[in-house]
C-alpha cells in the first residue's frame, strides 16, 4: 500500500524525492528476505536420504522377488479310483436235467429260498415208466439169483457155480439200471442248490422244458438264483498299479446314490494280467446281509496303493524339472540367495509331493517366482499362502 501510494503521488521515478526512493527499495528488500526464509523452511522439512539407505533401496529393487514356503511334514497317500462291478457270492441258472412239462412251480422273482428247497416239479411219464420197468427187471433177476444160490448151496451137483455167478451179475446189472432210472426220475424235481433269492423266472406251469444235457442255449431255463448275503466286487487294475494291488490293501467304495463311503480290503487277485487288456482282476469280498449292495451295480473303488505318514512334502509348484525330464530340483532361499538343490521325489497326491532325498525339513523352497531364477541369484522372499485344495484321486 505504501508503494502504491508513493507511486500515485508522482508521475515518474525521476520526479520522486530521495526519501520516496529509499522507502521503495526497503520494501522490496524485505519482501525478498521473507520469500527466501519461507523457501528455506519448506526445504528443511523434507527428509534427507543418506547414502547407505539409498544403496539398500537400490539393492532391494534389483533383487528377484519370490514367494517361499517352509518344507512340511504330511501324511501322503497315493490312491487310484477305478470303476467296479458287483456280483453275487453264488449265482446259478437252473435248467431241467430231463425233458418234461412244468407240473408245478412254487416261487417267483424276489422270493427267498433255502438250500434244498423244492422249487418246481416236471411231469415226465415216460421216465417214470422206464423206472418201473427197470425195477421189475431187477426184482425178477434178484429172485432168480437167490434161487440159484440156494440150490447150489444144497447140492453142488444140481447146478453149476458158473450159472450162479451169471445170475448174480445179471441181478447187479439190473439193480444199477434201476438206480439210473431212479436218478432220472428224481431230476423231475428241481431243488435250490443254495440259499438265496430268485432273481429271474423263465417258465410257467404247462411249459415244455427241454433237457439241458447238451447245449444250454437250446434249452429254456427255469430260474436264476443268487446268494446276496455276501458279494464279490471286481476291479480291473491297470498294469502300473498291479504290483501294489495285493490282498489286504485298503479300499474305499462310493456310489452316486450313497451318502457315505464303504471301507474294505482286497481279498484276492488273479496274480496274472489279462493279455488283451493288460489289467489285473482284483476281487473284494464284502458282507451284505442288508442287501445294500445289489448285483449289477456300478460303484467307484479307490485303491489306496501307498501311504507314507509324516513324510517331507513340498507343493508341486516348487518342483523344477530338468531339461531331460529325469531329474528334479527345488530352489531353496539361503541368506538372501536362491540355491538350486536336486531332490528325489516319491508320492504325488496332487496337493503335495513327497521328497525322499535332498531336503532335511528346515528349508524354505521357492513356490512362486521360479521363472528366470538362477542358482546363486539374490532374492527378496515373501511368505506363500497355499490355496485350499483336495488331494488328487486318479481315475481310470
Amino acid at each position: 500500500m505504501a508503494l502504491s501510494s508513493t507511486l500515485a503521488e508522482g508521475d515518474s521515478w525521476g520526479d520522486m524525492t530521495h526519501t520516496s526512493r529509499f522507502k521503495i527499495v526497503l520494501i522490496v528488500a524485505i519482501g525478498l528476505f521473507l520469500l527466501a526464509a519461507v523457501l528455506m523452511i519448506i526445504q528443511g522439512q523434507q527428509p534427507t536420504v543418506s547414502a547407505p539407505d539409498t544403496e539398500r533401496d537400490s539393492a532391494q529393487s534389483s533383487a528377484h522377488q519370490v514367494q517361499v514356503l517352509k518344507v512340511q511334514r504330511r501324511d501322503i497317500r497315493q490312491s487310484l479310483t477305478l470303476p467296479a462291478n458287483i456280483s453275487p457270492w453264488y449265482q446259478a441258472t437252473l435248467y431241467g436235467k430231463v425233458s418234461g412239462y412244468v407240473k408245478w412251480i412254487g416261487f417267483d422273482k424276489g422270493d427267498v429260498v433255502k438250500k434244498g428247497q423244492l422249487l418246481a416239479v416236471l411231469d415226465a411219464p415216460e421216465i417214470e415208466d422206464q423206472y418201473k420197468q427197470a425195477d421189475a427187471d431187477y426184482q425178477i433177476k434178484r429172485v432168480t439169483y437167490e434161487r440159484y444160490l440156494s440150490v447150489w448151496q444144497d447140492n453142488h451137483d444140481i447146478i453149476a457155480k458158473q450159472d450162479v455167478d451169471v445170475a448174480k451179475a445179471a441181478a447187479e446189472s439190473a439193480k444199477h439200471q434201476r438206480d439210473s432210472r431212479r436218478t432220472l426220475l428224481d431230476y423231475t424235481n428241481v431243488y435250490a442248490p443254495f440259499a438265496g433269492v430268485i432273481t429271474a423266472r423263465f417258465a410257467d406251469p404247462g411249459a415244455l422244458i427241454q433237457a439241458a444235457t447238451g447245449s444250454a442255449t437250446q434249452a429254456a431255463p427255469l430260474f436264476t438264483i443268487m446268494d446276496m448275503d455276501s458279494v464279490r466286487i471286481y476291479v480291473n487294475a491297470p498294469q502300473e498299479a498291479s504290483q501294489l494291488a495285493k490282498p489286504g490293501l485298503p479300499v474305499t467304495m462310493t456310489a452316486r446314490e450313497w451318502s457315505d463311503e464303504l471301507h474294505a480290503s482286497i481279498t484276492r487277485t488273479t496274480e496274472a494280467l489279462d493279455p488283451s487288456t493288460r489289467t489285473l482282476l482284483v476281487e473284494i469280498d464284502v458282507p451284505n446281509k442288508d442287501h445294500r449292495l445289489q448285483p449289477g451295480m456300478f460303484v467307484n473303488v479307490a485303491l489306496h496303493l501307498q501311504q507314507h505318514p509324516n513324510a517331507l512334502a513340498v507343493p508341486p509348484a516348487s518342483i523344477v524339472p530338468s531339461k531331460n525330464g529325469q531329474e528334479k530340483s527345488v530352489f531353496v532361499v539361503d541368506a538372501g540367495k536362491a540355491k538350486l538343490v536336486p531332490v528325489k521325489t516319491g508320492i504325488d497326491d496332487g496337493l503335495w509331493v513327497e521328497v525322499v532325498e535332498g531336503l532335511v525339513g528346515e528349508e524354505e523352497v521357492v513356490v512362486v517366482g521360479k521363472s528366470g531364477l538362477i542358482d546363486g541369484q539374490a532374492v527378496q522372499s515373501f511368505p506363500y499362502n497355499l490355496p485350499n485344495g483336495k488331494a488328487a484321486k486318479q481315475k481310470m
